[in-house]
């Protein structure tokens, strides 16, 4: 019996060794190629960053006057640059998440008017370009909230680009008030019918990977549950919901206390 038991502890025991060094192998090979693919999406980022700026300074008529047949396309590639500079962002986001296995976040204080601003700001061109009413309701004095304010726009940018993407027809109404100890962000819109239980399964993180048997595109960027993940990481929280044919997204902000 001691022999059979000291044979079984030492398979136990080298079976452990052994799973802990395959855990440890597969952790190195995972960083390496996370830290690679996160500099790669950087060096991205900045021509992209620099290109949207000239286009800026072109609509501005820094460089001059622009024909009005041009001026709507130098906006529509503007607009799709700067989509192209968030969606290398969630990306850099998801491989530190998945693969590096740690997110940094930057919690400060920032004024929530400013972090609607610009995710607004973002999205008004596309909105008109596109011919969908954008309606817009902002309670006035919002208050500072604590939060990642970088990722706070582009998480808000992001919803209502999918907004944008999977309104049915009608406006898209965004409204943010102060509810309680958040400054709540909402996002309406009629849509094709959902059932709760497939707008539920939306905000899982790896939903757009999911199997389909179409070729229907359900997200945009890297979807609403990576938004929810690093959001969550910062303090807030990303919602989604549907009525029927009415959808709603909310960005929850909480308020400096």
């Amino acid at each position: 019996m001691a022999i059979t038991a000291a044979y079984l502890w030492g398979v136990f025991c080298g079976g452990v060794g052994f799973s802990f060094s395959a855990w440890a192998m597969h952790r190195r090979w995972a960083e390496r190629r996370g830290r690679l693919i996160a500099f790669a999406l950087h060096e991205l980022n900045t021509p992209a960053t620099a290109a949207n700026l000239t286009l800026v300074n072109l609509i501005d008529g820094v460089f001059g006057p622009i024909p009005d047949a041009q001026a709507k396309w130098i906006g529509t590639a503007r607009d799709q640059i700067g989509r192209l500079g968030t969606v290398a962002g969630e990306l850099r986001d998801l491989v530190h998440l998945e693969l590096l296995g740690r997110l940094k976040v930057n919690e400060e204080s920032s004024p929530a008017a400013e972090i609607l601003e610009n995710a607004l700001d973002a999205a008004r061109g596309a909105y008109e370009h596109a011919t969908i009413p954008l309606e817009e309701s902002v309670e006035l004095g919002l208050p500072e909230v604590l939060t990642d304010p970088e990722r706070a726009t582009r998480t808000l940018s992001g919803l209502l680009f999918h907004a944008r993407k999977f309104r049915a027809r009608g406006p898209v109404a965004v409204r943010a008030r102060v509810i309680g100890g958040v400054v709540l962000c909402e996002i309406e819109y009629e849509t094709l019918p959902t059932t709760p239980a497939d707008a539920a399964a939306s905000l899982d993180l790896f939903y757009p990977a999911r199997h389909r048997t179409d070729q229907i595109l359900s997200a945009t960027g890297l979807g609403l549950g990576l938004g929810r993940e690093v959001m969550r990481r910062a303090g807030a929280d990303v919602g989604f919901s549907v009525d029927g044919a009415r959808a709603r997204l909310t960005l929850s902000l909480p308020v400096v206390a």
